[in-house]
């Protein structure tokens, strides 16, 4: 049948290709303002600017790790909703539900560990990413140090402690997080969506 739309090689048509391309520029224009008004990240003077963009980078990460909780969180809840269904059909759909979708993040990790519905690895590292999430829901400034005292008694040193730290190092130093935290974790939410797709048929 002829059409007057010229195909391109990834198979969407040049004007569907130009209407996306025209929202995604709407979209950063957009993303851009907010960060503005929000962060105030084009202020004349360079150390508000710099004090602006350091918060504006801090809320990203934050936005992140609580994005990637909720994700993993939502996959535990499918992966134990399909166990319980399995293992226990006096239960109504509606009541596996309940009971899964009540549980709080560590119960829902707990439970998913007992179960040997996750490997030991993956329960250790989910446990330690509701430690990390809960630090970030719930302190304010994310750069803020904590100094302790160590050493013997007499010889002692102060040392700066960050307040989100993963493998006892500041999380959100850039080696830290894209070199350590998101490739272990990137990988098990991988694993986990991969599980629950297959659970569900999609593979």
């Amino acid at each position: 049948m002829p059409t007057n739309k010229r195909r391109t090689a990834g198979g969407k048509s040049t004007k569907s290709k130009n209407g996306f391309a025209r929202k995604a520029e709407r979209l950063r224009a957009e993303i851009e303002e907010l960060q503005d008004s929000l962060f105030n990240i084009n202020e004349k003077d360079p150390y508000l600017r710099h004090l602006n963009l350091k918060s504006l980078r801090d809320e990203v990460l934050r936005s992140f790790v609580i994005s990637l909780h909720l994700a993993m969180e939502d996959l535990l809840h499918a992966i134990l909703f399909d166990f319980l269904a399995k293992q226990n059909r006096r239960l109504t759909k509606k009541e596996t539900i309940r009971i899964v979708n009540d549980m709080r993040s560590a119960e829902l990790i707990h439970w998913c560990g007992r179960l040997k519905l996750i490997s030991p690895l993956q329960y250790s590292n989910l446990l330690e990413l509701n430690r990390i999430r809960n630090t970030c829901a719930h302190q304010w400034i994310l750069d803020w140090v904590q100094i302790k005292r160590v050493g013997p008694r007499g010889r002692r040193k102060q040392i700066k402690i960050a307040v989100v730290r993963y493998k006892d190092q500041n999380l959100f130093s850039h080696n830290i997080f894209a070199e350590e935290f998101y490739p272990v974790y990137s990988r098990l939410y991988l694993k986990l969506l991969f599980r629950v797709w297959k659970l569900q048929g999609k593979l």
